[in-house]
């Protein structure tokens, strides 16, 4: 078997419980395969969480503290890993994304990863400064919508505000609105609009995503700067959902966003011509 892979505690709360189980196993001298035995599960599983590819949830914390006789260490390391923002939310966002059959978004101020064409990838880019290599991420990630099997139904709602903004470059945002018609043609994907006349709605806290998988476990997720915040908690995103529901009662229809969207590219059209 191959040495482990160093564990830096330092990097984030996620790395100190992962950090923490390795030490607690290693202390014992007891090899992936050995824990996996005695909790009943398999070391692909504590592979898994020791590399941080998945993160153990509540109950498997509370199995390593009765088993390491450890009180309430893990449990409390998985109260804060679960709670903290994260700088790479991408690549962990992503591999629960990839894994969705529903995917429930609300964005106030940009359209959705998923719907983004290059154009406005880059335009929305820090300061012009465009990643390539998470361009290229971002461009790839969109084939969830096209997949051949196992494709995920997409609800997104999103403020007017995100369809009104402008570039120096006005056929950036009139592509990324023709690209939203052409997108929300597909049977699995349903766009919707608040319209910014109908005043405060509960969106206006800020963007969040609910994910559901084959299982029917869900994964929330919620934007902040300088990183975002997975939420595994059940109950915490059963709220998160709720949001979403409450947010897509202020929507408009599904042919009365694509109407909005229409008159918005017409008077981005009428602006160039006066």
């Amino acid at each position: 078997m191959p040495p482990s892979v160093p564990i830096d505690p330092r990097r984030s709360m996620r790395a100190q419980l992962a950090y923490a189980l390795r030490l607690m196993r290693e202390a014992r001298s007891m090899s992936q395969n050995d824990l996996a035995k005695e909790l009943y599960i398999t070391r692909e599983t504590i592979a898994a969480y020791e590399s941080q590819r998945n993160r153990p949830d509540e109950d498997f914390s509370r199995k390593l503290d009765a088993f390491f006789t450890t009180g309430e260490m893990f449990q409390g390391l998985w109260y804060h890993a679960q709670r903290e923002h994260i700088n790479e939310w991408f690549e962990a966002y992503v591999a629960h994304e990839n894994e969705a059959t529903e995917i429930r978004t609300f964005q106030p101020l940009y359209i959705p990863g998923l719907l983004q064409t290059e154009s406005y990838m880059r335009a929305t880019a820090y300061k012009g400064q465009a990643d390539e290599e998470l361009i290229a991420k971002r461009l790839v990630r969109r084939d969830v919508l096209s997949r051949d099997a196992s494709r995920p139904h997409l609800f997104v709602v999103l403020d007017h505000a995100a369809i009104l903004r402008r570039w120096h470059d006005e056929s950036i945002m009139r592509e990324q609105l023709g690209h939203l018609l052409d997108v929300g043609e597909l049977s699995q994907v349903h766009i919707q609009a608040v319209q910014i006349a109908d005043g405060w709605h509960p969106g206006l806290d800020g963007a969040m995503v609910v994910l559901t998988k084959s299982d029917r476990s869900r994964i929330g997720y919620v934007e902040a700067q300088f990183g975002g915040r997975l939420i595994e908690d059940p109950a915490e995103v059963t709220r998160l959902g709720l949001r979403f529901d409450e947010i897509r009662c202020h929507a408009l229809s599904e042919e009365a966003t694509r109407h909005l969207i229409r008159k918005t590219m017409e008077m981005m059209q009428d602006d160039l011509l006066a």
